[in-house]
Parts: C-alpha cells; structure tokens; sequence
C-alpha cells in the first residue's frame, strides 16, 4: 500500500491512486502510474470470437507474437537441446560470453526475421495467407562461412528420402571438407487451439559424411510427410571444429 512520508506536503513511496512514487540515489520521484496491458491472451481471443468483448480489448500483435512468434520457437527448441540447441547455441552463447541459455540466444537471433516475415502482425493469424515464414527462420549462426544457397530440396513421400542440392562455392574462411547438416522443420506452427507444434528432424552431433563440395547429400525422413509442410535448413561447420558452425540457408521442399 502507498502512503505519504513526513508531513502532508511529503512525497509519496508506493501507488496512491493515479500515483506511484520512490526514492532514487536518495532523490524522490513521483509519476502516474501506468498499469502492463495485456490484451493478447488466449482468454480474450475466446471472448472475441465470441462477440463478448469489442475488438479494441484485444491485440492480434500481442497475440500473434506470443502464439506464433515465441510458442512455437521455444517449443521447438526446448524438444531438441540434444540435437541442435546445445550444440551449435548453446556453444555459441557460451564463446560470445552471453549471459544466454542456448534457446534463449536461439529465439533472441530468430525472433526479427521470423517475426518480420509474416504479411500483416496486427491482424488475425492465416496459415496460407498471413503467417510467419519458415524459410526465413534462423536455425543457426556462428563465424563458419555458409554454404551459398540452397539449389534444391526434394522430398519423396513414399520413401521419406530427402535429396538437396547446393551450390558448393566458397571466397571466405569456408573450406572443401567443411561438414554439412541438415535439419528440417515440419508445419504446422500451432494447433487449432493455438499450441505450438512445430516439428523438427535432423540432428548437427557428430561428424557429417557429406561435405562442402559434395554439393548434393541424402538425408532420410519418416515416409509419408506433405512436402509443402516442410521446410530444409543447411549448416556448415569446419571439419576440425575450430570455427565452428555458420549460418543457417533455407529452401521451402518440395516433391521431386
């Protein structure tokens, strides 16, 4: 509870009303107080569709960011720490000094582009027409030179077999024998209900038998998949692990 200090033209310590004061480097201040809005829950969404609640008490921005943007990331990452958080941002939060967790440094690098990628924020979430784009998601980084760009990603759904192709020419410290990984992101992003469900396969443990200059590598997914669902990321990292890994490249799959 707030209350007035000293005499009744003393200062205020607290919320008074309107009012919430303190004492800083032994200075008193006094503003109005401004309470924290928090118009994109869940709740509310519900009780707009519902017709209960006028659309200014709701924030499809605050919404979409929470459910589209921060959900789905840090769902994904938090089901693959083995994979690829602790290897390659877990690692790398740790050689820049960053008082990060690795899925913190993780949605801290892909949250601008991925955010910044969907048509329209301020307005209600379309997985066709207004949703964030995973091929401009970040899956990794680091000082590796990255591959160029991703040539092709083609998916048979009766085998599961995933063939990419890439351009395999390099002008800074990328090498031939650099090691290549890839890892795959499955839509949908959220449920009807708007839980995350973001998928990922791949892994980037271990040394890698495709290389920089092998410019083509098969990778194997479970059969069965929608290639539209599907989303290809590649990663170079040095084959004796001094550099480390580099930026992620992404190409939206598609059927042979």
């Amino acid at each position: 509870m707030g209350k007035y200090h000293g005499s009744p033209w003393g200062f205020v310590l607290g919320k008074i009303g309107d009012a919430v004061g303190g004492v800083w480097k032994g200075i008193d201040w006094v503003r109005v107080r401004v309470d924290p809005t928090q118009r994109g829950t869940y709740a509310l969404y519900l009780a707009l569709k519902a017709g209960t609640i006028p659309p200014e008490s709701f924030s499809y921005k605050q919404f979409n960011l929470r459910r589209l943007i921060i959900g789905p990331l840090g769902f994904v990452a938090r089901c693959n720490m083995h994979n690829w958080i602790n290897p390659v941002w877990t690692r790398l939060a740790t050689a820049r000094h960053e008082a990060l967790t690795g899925i913190n440094l993780f949605i801290k690098e892909a949250f601008a582009p991925f955010w910044g990628s969907m048509p329209d924020t301020s307005v209600e979430f379309d997985p066709v027409t207004n949703s964030p784009l995973l091929t401009s998601l970040l899956v990794s980084d680091g000082d590796l030179e990255p591959i160029a760009e991703i040539l092709t990603a083609k998916y048979t759904t009766g085998t599961g077999a995933l063939v990419v192709t890439w351009d395999d020419s390099f002008y800074g410290n990328g090498a031939t024998d650099d090691m290549i990984y890839c890892l795959v992101m499955r839509k949908p992003l959220v449920t009807a209900e708007y839980q995350p469900a973001l998928y990922s396969y791949g892994t980037c443990l271990f040394g890698s038998m495709i290389t920089r200059t092998s410019a083509t590598g098969t990778w194997t997914l479970p059969a069965g998949l929608t290639p539209a669902d599907l989303t290809c990321y590649l990663i170079a990292r040095d084959a004796a692990d001094v550099i480390g890994f580099s930026l992620s490249k992404a190409l939206q799959v598609t059927a042979p």
